[in-house]
């Protein structure tokens, strides 16, 4: 089940992505890949699902060697079951947003570049779009060390270590390419 929630996530932000580039918007934070601005969204349809995947063989994989020390009893089929789930219920969040985003600039509503126009000036639009990323950002960080501590049966501060190591490590690689 957490692999089908998982795949559907990464097929509901491909369709974003491909919403994202067929409005031809700009990419939303300089990218870190050798891929031209204008044609990032464009490539990314073709690599969201991988990298959705990978990050989340990486994340399970991090989680089991980081737990080592605590001598956690999962096993990482176990980590990545849970974590399937853990990760795919806040991604929903941005997914919503950026979804949205997407669905205006497609109906001619909203120019591509407004968004990143918007959040660019202090006010509002900039509060909110700092906010639904800290909130995604924190049901990381409650959701993954819960999955950690039930998949291995440790200790909340054990959990909630190799919880925070985790996401901040898969999540900085899964930045580098989804934008």
């Amino acid at each position: 089940y957490a692999s089908q929630a998982f795949l559907l996530m990464g097929v509901l932000y491909m369709l974003a992505v491909t919403g994202v580039a067929d409005a031809k918007a700009p990419i939303s934070t300089p990218a870190w890949i050798a891929i031209p601005p204008e044609d990032y969204y464009a490539w990314e349809i073709l690599f969201t699902i991988p990298v959705f995947v990978l990050g989340w063989i990486l994340a399970a994989g991090l989680a089991q060697l980081l737990i080592r020390p605590f001598r956690g009893s999962g096993t990482f089929e176990a980590t990545l079951a849970v974590l399937g789930f853990a990760v795919t219920v806040p991604m929903f969040v941005t997914w919503i947003v950026e979804t949205f985003l997407a669905a205006l600039m497609l109906i001619g509503a909203m120019k591509p570049g407004a968004w990143q126009d918007l959040t660019a000036r202090p006010g509002f639009w900039q509060g909110f779009a700092v906010g639904y990323q800290l909130v995604t950002l924190a049901w990381y960080l409650v959701l993954v060390p819960v999955a950690i501590s039930v998949a291995h049966r440790i200790r909340w501060w054990q959990a909630i270590l190799v919880g925070a190591l985790t996401v901040g490590i898969a999540g900085s690689v899964m930045l580098i390419f989804i934008r």
